[in-house]
């Protein structure tokens, strides 16, 4: 398959994606797996909220994967990664395309070793790595044949404590491999986990965010499973179990799907079987997961124990701050990120001058916001859930 059809079912899946997120409906509230479904924010009260507005030194058609370090915000977007400061101003880009040893044709994901203060560039399609320092000065490039013989569908990857690569791949026709781990030093894969459904001949990812690093321990998740689980050494574990789960689909029923797609696992959960998670997020005090490519979302208070599941579409009138798109996490902060017309879609409904201070704050930036913004951040600090 070529990589521009690949490209475009992606970007069909984000169009059908933002589409479906606006349409949630709360009269749901007993399907799609779950006994409750709460409005948005419905109980969720806040420490802080900031909005970061992106320097248009550089227009971002959009943001497909975000990483907060080091007081850096780096984004992939276009098959081009940059780097923003906390406060939306522009630092740097990494990179670019070519065939030149320190150019890639194709952006498969990206990296940031703290540690080593290094980003690091993955071309799939070329097997190779290209590592930069936060300045954007290329350093050096690692030639990896595993890369593109076994995993030029990546989508993600995790460096691990240990200084191997925990890889988010697509999935392709009977080829369900869905993580691997990736040795550095020799390049050897092992293959750690694969689905048991299958495509049509086309690369999908599931999944926006399935595997996150926190606190030195990878955390993941697999599609249509209530559960987290821990990566430990070679071996994962069941971390927890999300409570109030119904309709989770057999192993007979996964293995039936020979077409899988997001219209397929849309189709389900409008049958109300329950189609998994699509993200999982850690802060300091939260454990938060995306729904379907976040059409709902999920809480876990780390502190009080309190779990609840959320919508993201907002109600006719707003009168508190709605959480939006969550896609990172920094420190105990929870990153949304909204593009410009969702932002003024969203707060048409919303009072001119709302009582509420953050609210107040979102409402001022979508009446500065226009249609040729960059997409704006969304800085979330959750003081309590009840």
């Amino acid at each position: 398959m070529k990589l521009n059809d690949i490209l475009k079912t992606v970007a069909l899946c984000g169009l059908v994606c933002f589409f479906v997120t606006g349409c949630s409906n709360s009269s749901k509230s007993s399907e799609n797996g779950f006994k409750e479904l709460h409005p948005n924010a419905d109980g969720i009260t806040f420490d802080d909220f900031r909005v970061v507005e992106l320097s248009k030194d550089i227009p971002l058609s959009s943001i497909s994967k975000i990483t907060l370090e080091d007081d850096l915000i780096f984004f992939c977007s276009d098959d081009r990664l940059y780097s923003f400061n906390m406060d939306g101003s522009f630092n740097k880009v990494y990179g670019m395309q070519g065939r030149a040893g320190n150019e890639y044709i194709n952006l498969s994901a990206y990296y940031v070793d703290k540690e080593a203060r290094q980003v690091c560039i993955i071309d799939g399609s070329l097997g190779k790595l290209l590592y930069f320092d936060y300045d954007g000065e290329f350093i050096r490039k690692q030639d990896l044949e595993a890369l593109n013989s076994r995993l030029n569908f990546l989508y993600d990857v995790r460096l691990l404590p240990d200084g191997r690569l925990f890889v988010h791949n697509r999935i392709l026709n009977d080829s369900g491999l869905l993580f691997a781990i990736v040795d550095l030093k020799d390049g050897s894969v092992t293959d750690f986990k694969s689905v048991p459904f299958s495509t049509a001949n086309t690369a999908e990812f599931c999944g926006e965010h399935m595997c996150n690093l926190f606190d030195g321990h990878l955390y993941y998740i697999i599609p249509f499973d209530p559960n987290i689980y821990v990566l430990n050494g070679n071996e994962g574990t069941v971390l927890r179990e999300i409570p109030g789960v119904e309709n989770v689909p057999t192993q007979k029923e996964l293995e039936s799907i020979t077409d899988y797609n997001f219209f397929t696992e849309y189709n389900m959960y409008n049958e109300g079987k329950f189609a998994g998670f699509s993200g999982v997020y850690e802060t300091d005090s939260l454990i938060f997961m995306n729904v379907m490519a976040q059409m709902n979302y999920y809480i876990i208070d780390k502190n009080s124990g309190v779990e609840k599941r959320y919508e993201y579409s907002l109600d006719d009138e707003v009168s508190k701050l709605p959480i939006k798109s969550i896609k990172a996490t920094y420190k105990d902060w929870l990153i949304g990120v909204v593009d410009p017309m969702n932002l003024i879609q969203m707060c048409e409904d919303m009072p001119r001058n709302p009582s509420d201070p953050y609210l107040k704050k979102l409402v001022e930036t979508a009446g500065k916001t226009t249609i040729e913004s960059n997409p704006v951040l969304l800085f979330y600090k959750i003081k309590s859930i009840r």
